[in-house]
């Protein structure tokens, strides 16, 4: 029997990773993104509430780990070395750091003290649009992360890109700057800063400070270095206060999520009905070597990429799909095709989803005919924003061929900078941890998108995780197909092949079908 947790009225429904995290990070919803290969969306979504990625990817308690459903079958994912993964790759591809966000509040804020805490609520207020001046006595931001830990344990050129990251939003640092023998109380309030919050290390006492009152907040690494992630969560909590006392808002009163929690007997059924990839958790690779003339390296290596993708599709995506409330006619349609019955009717008379049940396999967001139905985790919400991606490089080849990818099996035979070196130049590719997860529009949007055929490269249906998937993705194919007609468009092509994992890469025999299809169509074509 399969339990979910709840303590009278409660708010949000989270995987218990997210909800054991002091920062808030959405550890189910970034792996799920490094699983469909989108390492670089990955990280953004962790900088979201994680600001310093390097530093959480190596020296974090992960309490989200001890929570983790999946040790109750053997060992929790590896969240910490997924999100250091994510943040190593970002490293290495330096993307262009972010542009400065608009001021669109006059209130400035200051903040005293460059450390997790005090650039986390740094973040979070340029964010909601306050000007925002950091002052910090060192002559370098990063608190304790560069003070305390030795460069083995976080290498400074990672900490100082994080940081690089959180000021590019339009923070003003000012270093070598401590307050009351460069820069006074009295100063700041001269320079209409309308708030003040002292974020200044585990020795000191911290509060934020308003000019016009004075509310006590959380302060910086209370507990040391490994305590980072506690520190964040302060940062966050600081911005909340300094954030509704200044537009002149009550704090909201928190209620307690609900968190999905699975018993080790709904998780058995899982891995009976071949849904749980049972790849062991992954070690972390040590270095072995002595200390050199260079000074001593880094000890953890990191993940690469094909171990980083098989950790993440350990994950078990713990209750990903919820109900749409102000959309939802009540027509039922959910309850009848889901196989899990994972949605139900309350008492009042309205659908809810058990997100202990939920396998987030996809059926009902794709069957509901009122699109109220939809899912948590990016990466499925957005397909349409990345077939407009895929197709960009593409749009000057012939013909230009979408395939949508399920990644539950691929993984297992390819890494996807693999896949991106062997494909063909004229064919995009599209991830998803299921192809269940392919609606009608996203089929129609493709099309649009200027592509001359679609595949859906799915795994052969013995080897599918989820129950009835083909069989209503089949439908859905057929109904664009008849939308396409209707369009006088029926001369494209939206072809479904079931293939075992390590066909999936075997391009030219992918070719070889779409040719012979294109060839069954025109000879179709041509005795109508």
């Amino acid at each position: 029997m399969s339990l979910i947790t709840q303590i009278g009225e409660h708010g949000e429904v989270l995987p218990p990773c997210q909800a054991a995290c002091p920062a808030g990070v959405r550890a189910r919803d970034y792996i799920a993104l490094i699983a469909q290969g989108y390492f670089l969306d990955a990280i953004t979504l962790i900088r979201e509430h994680m600001p310093f990625p390097s530093a959480c990817g190596r020296i974090c308690q992960h309490p989200c780990e001890t929570e983790c459903n999946r040790r109750f079958l053997d060992d929790a994912v590896n969240i910490m070395h997924l999100k250091r993964f994510a943040s190593d790759y970002e490293f290495q591809v330096k993307p262009p750091l972010p542009k400065p966000l608009p001021k669109t509040r006059t209130e400035k804020a200051a903040i005293i003290g460059a450390g997790p805490c005090g650039l986390t609520a740094a973040q979070d207020l340029v964010k909601l649009g306050y000007p925002v001046t950091i002052f910090e006595a060192l002559p370098y931001a990063g608190g304790t992360l560069r003070i305390a830990l030795p460069g083995y344990r976080l290498p400074r050129e990672l900490l100082d890109w994080d940081i690089q990251n959180i000021l590019a939003l339009g923070i003003e640092l000012h270093t070598s700057t401590a307050l009351g023998k460069n820069v006074s109380l009295s100063e700041l309030k001269e320079d209409n800063y309308k708030s003040i919050f002292f974020a200044t290390g585990s020795d000191r006492s911290h509060k934020i400070t308003n000019i016009e009152a004075r509310l006590i907040g959380e302060g910086d690494l209370i507990s040391g270095t490994v305590l980072t992630v506690h520190a964040v969560g302060a940062g966050h909590k600081a911005a909340t206060i300094i954030d509704h006392y200044l537009t002149g808002k009550s704090l909201p009163t928190s209620q307690p999520p609900l968190i999905t929690r699975l018993e080790i007997s709904e998780i058995e059924k899982r891995v009976k009905e071949k849904q749980v990839n049972l790849y062991p958790r992954s070690p972390m690779p040590v270095w072995e070597g002595k200390k050199t003339s260079l000074g001593f390296l880094e000890m953890d290596l990191g993940y690469d990429e094909e171990t980083a993708l098989k950790e993440a599709n350990r994950c078990l995506s713990c209750g990903a799909a919820e109900i749409i409330k102000d959309k939802c006619p009540t027509c039922l349609t959910c309850l009848r095709l889901c196989p899990y019955q994972a949605p139900r009717l309350t008492s009042a008379s309205l659908v809810e989803i058990q997100s202990h049940l939920c396998r987030s396999c996809g059926l009902c967001v794709g069957e509901c005919p009122a699109n109220a139905i939809a899912f948590t985790m990016p990466g499925l919400k957005d397909i349409n924003w990345r077939i407009e991606r895929a197709l960009i490089p593409i749009l000057r080849t012939e013909p230009k061929i979408l395939s949508f990818y399920c990644s539950y099996r691929l993984c297992s035979v390819a890494t996807y900078t693999q896949l991106l070196k062997t494909k063909p130049d004229n064919l995009a590719m599209i991830i998803v941890p299921c192809v269940s997860k392919i609606n009608i529009t996203n089929f129609l949007k493709a099309f649009e998108l200027g592509a001359d055929t679609v595949l859906v490269t799915a795994c052969l249906e013995s080897d599918c995780p989820y129950q009835h998937t083909m069989f209503w993705l089949q439908r859905r194919i057929e109904s664009a197909k008849n939308i396409l007609k209707q369009l006088g468009l029926g001369n494209k092509q939206l072809l479904m092949y079931n293939l075992a994992g390590n066909e999936m890469i075997e391009f030219d025999k992918i070719k070889q079908l779409v040719n012979k299809e294109r060839e069954l169509q025109s000879v179709k074509e041509e005795t109508e």
